[in-house]
């Protein structure tokens, strides 16, 4: 896949190569001839120097030689040495062709004949002196005129050279104007594809919003013929709604699931007892038991009065933990009262850990699980116990009895982490003769949601050696439990 951001990345690298390689192109050019152009104004130049140079030497020599001072023999060798400098420029500006080196022997011999000249003066040679003074008037004659022959060839050069640089400056003025435009050629043409390639998903993807919004999740997928991230939205647009048109499905299914249920429970409702006419009736024969003397009997009514109608309370209402222990002592009173000594109950409460929230009915269905499938079975000797300790920061719970335990099998099932297992099918077994309808597992689960923590319970048991369960509650206060239960 490639990125819109890689496309437009890769696009302007090869706009600028382009620009940059023609403009390179013509500096090039543009900077030979202005090379070539000042080589020849050199050549020119040096020319010049030279016939000047030539004539100051002869012109130097000629004073020296009516004067003799110090002052002319200076100027005589500084113009000499000048002209030696020119003429070794001229070879590394000229070319090496038979006229200019015939042009360098001749300064050479100029030179040559000053030096021969001054030799026969201080000798007092006056023939010599007189024949080589006439030498070298006439070889700087030819000197003059071979400088006025070579810049003549040299305009005849520059002419040939101003027709090839005026040629060529038209040449990559042609490929300057053509490489602009297609350089905007090519820009427009790579506009209108990449915005094609882009409004044209957008289109599609606004068209198929629009259906959404107007109640319509059936509509055919979007395509997108763009490999950038383009295709990715498409596809993903794609994919949620057909989740949407998923979500509502099951939504459908659930509120027609609902009304079923609801017409269920409406049913049950109808079949059900009144809890108000319950309550009233128990405390009636509660009281009248007490009336007619039967203590014990009016304190079982008013217990199994108490443990109804907190089970018939507000599942989704945190209670605290003193009131589970009050329920448990109610349990633990109706069943002493069934059992009589075939069972003992025991209980050691630290007061300061009451006041902690918990979820309502935690503690009952742990206490009826332990005593319907640990000691219910037993004779006599039975044990079940409660305790309730503070440890740092947790309070710890301990449901503890000397029954018949349990396997390991049967503990990963309880904590749910036996994945092998269906839960559905032990819950009715698990379930028959409680008093709430709830087994260990929905009170786990509860406490984990209460206190947003997965590590709430530990289970100890082995077969025939009894069964303890211990809950690990954190030391949390009501109004954090109120912001908990209302995210």
């Amino acid at each position: 896949m490639i990125s819109i951001r890689t496309k437009i990345i890769m696009y302007s690298m090869v706009l600028v190569f382009l620009i940059n390689s023609v403009a390179f192109l013509l500096f090039q050019n543009s900077q030979k001839s202005v090379d070539e152009y000042n080589a020849i104004l050199q050549r020119f130049f040096l020319l010049n120097d030279v016939s000047i140079s030539t004539k100051s030497v002869y012109e130097s020599l000629d004073a020296y030689l009516l004067d003799q001072s110090i002052k002319k023999m200076d100027r005589y060798s500084s113009e000499r040495t000048k002209l030696r400098n020119m003429q070794s420029q001229l070879k590394h500006q000229m070319s090496h062709d038979m006229a200019i080196k015939n042009y360098y022997y001749l300064i050479d011999s100029f030179l040559d004949e000053c030096t021969v000249i001054i030799a026969a003066y201080n000798r007092q040679d006056l023939e010599v002196y007189s024949s080589h003074l006439t030498d070298l008037s006439r070889i700087s004659m030819y000197i003059q005129e071979a400088t006025l022959t070579l810049i003549n060839h040299e305009l005849t050069n520059y002419q040939t050279f101003y027709r090839e640089m005026h040629e060529r400056n038209e040449l990559f003025s042609s490929i300057g104007i053509i490489t602009f435009v297609f350089t905007i050629l090519v820009s427009i043409l790579f506009a209108l594809w990449f915005s094609k390639g882009m409004t044209k998903p957008i289109t599609l993807l606004s068209e198929a919003a629009k259906e959404i919004s107007s109640g319509q999740f059936d509509g055919a997928d979007v395509k997108a013929s763009t490999r950038d991230e383009l295709r990715f939205l498409t596809e993903t647009f794609n994919n949620m709604r057909e989740n949407i048109r998923r979500l509502i499905q099951e939504i459908k299914q659930k509120s027609e699931l609902d009304k079923l249920l609801k017409e269920m429970e409406l049913k049950s409702l109808q079949n059900q007892i009144n809890p108000h006419f319950l309550f009233n009736t128990l405390n009636t024969v509660s009281k009248m038991a007490y009336i007619e003397g039967a203590e014990q009997t009016s304190d079982l009514i008013d217990s199994v009065a108490a443990l109804l109608r907190y089970n018939l309370g507000d599942l989704a209402k945190p209670s605290t933990l003193k009131e589970e222990v009050t329920v448990v002592h109610d349990y633990f009173f109706i069943q002493k009262t069934r059992f009589g000594d075939r069972v003992k109950f025991k209980t050691e409460i630290d007061e300061s850990c009451l006041s902690l929230p918990i979820p309502i009915l935690t503690l009952q269905p742990i206490v009826e699980n332990a005593f319907i499938h640990g000691i219910e079975s037993y004779e006599h000797g039975a044990v079940l116990s409660l305790f309730v300790q503070k440890h740092d920061k947790e309070v710890i719970v301990e449901v503890a009895d000397n029954g018949v335990g349990m396997d390991e099998l049967t503990k990963k099932r309880l904590l749910g982490q036996d994945e092998t297992t269906d839960i559905k099918q032990g819950s009715t077994k698990e379930h028959t003769g409680h008093s709430t309808g709830l087994g260990l597992q929905n009170v786990i689960k509860r406490l984990q949601l209460f206190y947003s923590k997965e590590q709430v319970v530990e289970i100890e048991s082995q077969p025939g050696e009894g069964t303890v369960i211990r809950l690990f509650l954190p030391v949390v206060s009501e109004s954090e439990v109120f912001v908990k239960s209302h995210v």
